[in-house]
């Protein structure tokens, strides 16, 4: 594996862990599923602003091409939100972090149907492990109607997820690399945020930062995790496969997960934790062969 996909897989790691204080910070934040993710979409969004500014480099993307993707990849975040946090409210952070990155399983399949990519043996055994590690982890939620209700909303959260990654990593493929990544997000967080906030207002939310850890929340929502988190995914996806990046993000809510068992009390089996372990487990033997990458598109304008 080269240089830069070393490098790239550490950006998307580290990328991962940012990501994996997304469900902590949702949980502690006392305001509805559509503002909470306005507020992540725009803090970032004045970060990502601010620092194209000092770099002076233009806001606005050069290819209407790339302004498309990134815009769809933030429609489809901003779904993928709404329907996780609904999750998180009913499972908790730790079991509704792990259903939305079902994700691995949607960008493979992705991959493999729209970008030709090559799964090896090493990376199908991984999948499998994968959704076996998914199930048991699972598995004790499914007793209840109520608890059926927020695996089918992590779940559909995991598809739109992968869409919005799919749309990131086909936009990497355009000449120059779709632009300046800093600017491709800011597409992608003000046209997230425009969603949500229709969302939020179509749902009668309040907008409301009604107390100090609220506001907290939400900083660390948009800053470390939207801001930090997503340009480090963004910067990353473009040199590896989308399936081993699928596979790379799954650690994300395993981590989240044992958070929520460690420190906020979360009811937790034996089975459960080896679920965990083998999902960990599935991502070592992933990496080990990704899928093949295809070749860059070409653009017409």
């Amino acid at each position: 594996m080269s240089v830069k996909n070393n490098r790239a897989i550490i950006e998307l790691t580290v990328g991962g862990l940012m990501l994996s204080l997304s469900a902590l910070t949702v949980a502690f934040a006392h305001i509805g599923a559509g503002g909470a993710g306005f507020y992540r979409m725009l803090f970032a969004s004045i970060l990502f602003f601010l620092l194209l500014k000092v770099r002076r480099i233009p806001v606005l993307l050069k290819s209407h091409r790339a302004r498309l993707y990134t815009g769809l990849a933030g429609v489809f975040l901003a779904i993928d939100l709404v329907l996780w946090h609904q999750s998180i409210y009913v499972v908790g952070p730790g079991i509704g972090s792990i259903l939305t990155n079902c994700q691995v399983f949607f960008m493979t399949v992705l991959g493999m149907c729209l970008l030709k990519e090559r799964p090896s043996i090493y990376f199908l055994i991984s999948i499998t492990l994968a959704f076996g590690g998914l199930y048991l982890l699972v598995a004790p939620e499914m007793t209840s109607s109520v608890g059926i209700k927020g695996i089918v909303f992590g779940v559909l959260s995991g598809l739109a997820y992968a869409i919005c990654v799919y749309f990131l990593k086909i936009n990497t493929q355009l000449p120059e690399g779709g632009g300046d990544t800093i600017a491709q997000m800011l597409n992608l967080s003000i046209c997230a945020a425009l969603v949500l906030l229709g969302y939020a207002m179509a749902n009668d939310e309040s907008l409301a930062i009604v107390d100090t850890q609220t506001l907290v929340m939400l900083v660390i929502y948009g800053v470390l995790v939207q801001f930090v988190g997503w340009l480090l995914v963004n910067r990353s996806i473009g040199a590896i496969s989308l399936g081993l990046a699928g596979l790379i993000l799954l650690l994300e809510p395993v981590i989240t997960y044992f958070i929520d068992v460690t420190f906020l009390g979360k009811a937790s089996s034996t089975l459960q934790a080896c679920g965990a372990l083998l999902t960990i487990f599935a991502v070592y033997i992933g990496s080990i062969k990704p899928p093949e990458k295809v070749q860059a598109l070409s653009e017409a304008g």
